[in-house]
């Protein structure tokens, strides 16, 4: 069994996001995807996070209908800085010795790794997919990686939540069915209302 494990904060999550997991998918000839919104960036402490709840709401419309696609909430419902190791380690005893890992994460992880937890036990436990940029210099190491261009315009969920908040257009950014819902929030954001639960379904 092949899987494609995505880590990240989807802050929201953006067309970028979803290329990348459709590539992965095709070209590694993965068996499934799953998508696991952090809690919290340990590198990325001061970073405000769109609700989990919202994020998580976003990404199963981002996905919905994409077979072989789903959402993990184990980050989510861990609570507290989520460390790629230990979801590592999580879906390893769960998927079993056999099942081969692939962590998927755009070109910006690279300029970090060295800082990631327990960075030379990750190696071991997955093969890194990484989405790069035009102009982009591959990252010359023996470890495993295995690299996806991406040739469309720059997207990052900063950008995106900026032009929310000078609300600006973000047609053609994201998936299709995400931007009402985040029009919607930042509506209520900018008003100061924000009285709207977004609730979180376990799957």
């Amino acid at each position: 069994m092949r899987i494609g494990l995505f880590g990240g904060s989807f802050n929201p999550v953006h067309r970028g996001h979803i290329y990348l997991a459709h590539a992965a998918f095709l070209e590694l000839t993965l068996d499934r995807v799953v998508f696991i919104p952090c809690n919290q960036n340990p590198l990325k402490a001061k970073e405000e996070l769109l609700p989990a709840s919202l994020r998580v709401k976003l990404l199963k419309r981002a996905i919905c209908g994409a077979p072989g696609f789903s959402v993990s909430l184990f980050e989510i419902q861990r609570k507290g800085p989520s460390f790629t190791v230990d979801t590592l380690k999580y879906f390893r005893k769960r998927l079993g010795k056999s099942a081969v890992l692939y962590f998927l994460t755009g070109v910006d992880s690279l300029k970090t790794l060295s800082r990631w937890k327990s960075v030379d036990e990750i190696f071991k436990l997955c093969h890194f997919v990484v989405m790069t940029r035009p102009g982009f210099a591959i990252h010359k190491s023996s470890r495993s990686f295995f690299y996806i261009p991406f040739d469309a315009l720059p997207l990052s969920s900063s950008r995106i939540r900026s032009r929310l908040e000078k609300r600006r257009s973000i047609q053609g950014m994201v998936p299709p069915g995400t931007a009402s819902l985040l029009k919607k929030y930042y509506q209520k954001k900018i008003q100061g209302g924000l009285k709207s639960k977004f609730k979180i379904k376990s799957s």
